[in-house]
């Protein structure tokens, strides 16, 4: 890990998301980094994504971590966490190990799977 990272998390309200929220502001406390939050959202739910990215905010202004927030209107969160990362550099995506998908599989969520699978930098899989 390196000084300044550019660290990648997605959140969906989840417990589990929440814990990687967590696990991402003690890695850019430690390496001085940036933490760039997103949450995609089905249509109709721009109210929940908002709800969820002011918590996470809350959260960050207390750790005092140089962060962004962005919400994306769409249906597939992995692809969204997988093109962002590309797209703006990012050194580490951390992700949950389950989230809020009725499709999760038995030992990883799909999202987190797929992450971890087609992402081209390091993936943080945050379980408890």
């Amino acid at each position: 890990m390196k000084d300044g990272m550019r660290i990648l998390v997605g959140i969906d309200g989840s417990k589990h998301s929440e814990l990687a929220l967590m696990e991402a502001i003690k890695i850019a406390r430690r390496f001085s980094g940036m933490v760039k939050v997103i949450t995609v959202y089905k249509q109709g739910m721009d109210g929940r994504a908002r709800e969820i990215l002011e918590e996470a905010a809350a959260f960050l202004k207390e750790a005092r971590v140089e962060f962004s927030l962005s919400s994306i209107l769409g249906s597939n969160p992995s692809r969204a966490l997988i093109y962002t990362a590309r797209h703006e550099n990012s050194d580490l995506i951390v992700v949950g190990s389950r989230g809020l998908g009725s499709a999760a599989s038995l030992l990883l969520g799909s999202v987190s799977r797929q992450v971890v699978t087609k992402a081209y930098c390091d993936v943080l899989v945050v379980k408890k």
